[in-house]
């Protein structure tokens, strides 16, 4: 049996090659002729799977180490017998605690408090609900919208698009649909920007399109009223330098890149191969040890400075940002492979709960906060 795997995926060698033989790719190269041989294809969110891809190839299994499936035809590989497994929910808490980093930093930078705020959450599935539970321990008042789950009848008081994109704090968690009733293709756009009001905070960490990025450049150009944290960008990789250069925070696309979202990822696809070819599993993964665990807190200061305080010191977004928007300051040959690289390379970041947080008093409700928000505290 022959495996192709996306190069990466983390562990993904030590995960895959009890099954056969593994051969890493970089994704963006993964073509029809690489697969003439494959019977299992691991890809991330950067390989299309088609049927120009899959065309007259042995591939029996697709798996996708990533939340996103707006990148694979379902429907080709249902009819061509072909088993799929997503990874959904893998980096839930990585994208949720990069959202609350995000805010942290522009809250505290802009001298704003998290108190009698409210928080928009477009999109109520495995990341906008941790961001919703981290947000209201925060003090912020929730503002949900989901028309699929509203229709649904989920236990939870929905609101409508409109009312969410006035909060604020404005954040997407939605998949990428390009048409139906649930489309969010340009979900926010010329004809509702304008809910957006001035003064919010406008994020982006679920995909690309579903915010028209020549709307907020045109925003941002012409007012400048609004603070702009985006992951996620148009035509990745070649992404718009100008907005780029615009907005307060820009990342590339690694919001969910958590070692522990990575390796969810591919252990989550392990899993489901061991399923399918009926093999016990008997891989996880390895996860290095964290040098200086234990923050130390002075629980006297505003929550918003300990917050940025916190988050900054187990993960500075400003320098994933400034890494990012050297392309649009810098004389970079190949601004695409640039970004990419930056994917690949990325720093090990864990997650909050391998954390934790020592305060110098008895504030028991920033202990309750630091508790909900998954940090140990001593």
């Amino acid at each position: 049996m022959k495996i192709l795997a996306d190069e990466n995926i983390p562990q993904a060698k030590e995960a895959f090659s009890k099954f056969g033989e593994i051969i890493l790719s970089h994704g963006r190269e993964i073509t029809n002729e690489l697969l003439k041989d494959i019977d299992i294809l691991i890809v991330r969110s950067i390989t299309t799977v088609n049927e120009k891809l899959l065309h007259n190839t042995p591939v029996k299994f697709v798996g996708t180490a990533t939340i996103g499936t707006d990148h694979i035809d379902k429907e080709y590989l249902t009819s061509k017998n072909i088993f799929f497994a997503d990874a959904a929910g893998c980096n839930s808490f990585s994208v949720a605690e990069y959202v609350i980093t995000g805010i942290a930093k522009i809250f505290s930078e802009t001298n704003k408090s998290f108190a009698g705020k409210k928080i928009g959450i477009v999109g109520y599935g495995n990341i906008g609900t941790k961001v919703s539970k981290f947000a209201k321990a925060l003090g912020f008042e929730t503002v949900i919208n989901d028309p699929p789950l509203e229709r649904q009848k989920v236990n939870e008081n929905f609101r409508s698009l409109e009312e969410a994109l006035n909060c604020d704090v404005v954040t997407f968690h939605v998949p990428l649909n390009k048409s139906g009733i649930d489309k969010t293709y340009h979900l926010l756009n010329e004809e509702n920007i304008h809910l957006v009001k001035s003064g919010s905070l406008l994020l982006n960490t679920s995909r690309g399109p579903v915010v028209k990025n020549d709307v907020i450049k045109k925003r941002l150009k012409e007012q400048n009223d609004i603070n702009v944290v985006l992951d996620v960008w148009e035509n990745e990789p070649k992404i718009d330098l100008e907005l780029l250069d615009l907005v307060d925070i820009g990342t590339a696309h690694i919001a969910g890149y958590s070692l522990e979202g990575k390796l969810n990822g591919t252990f989550y696809v392990y899993k489901k191969l061991c399923e399918f070819l009926e093999i016990n599993s008997d891989w996880t993964p390895d996860y290095p040890e964290i040098n200086d665990r234990t923050i130390e807190l002075d629980s006297s200061k505003m929550l918003e400075e300990i917050m940025f305080e916190i988050s900054n010191k187990i993960y500075d977004i400003s320098s994933d940002s400034v890494q990012l928007k050297k392309l649009a300051d810098e004389n970079i040959a190949n601004p695409d492979k640039y970004f990419d690289q930056l994917r690949k390379n990325y720093k090990i970041r864990r997650e909050f709960n391998n954390y934790t947080i020592r305060t110098n008093g008895h504030n028991q409700n920033l202990q309750r906060i630091l508790k909900e928000l998954r940090f140990n505290v001593i």
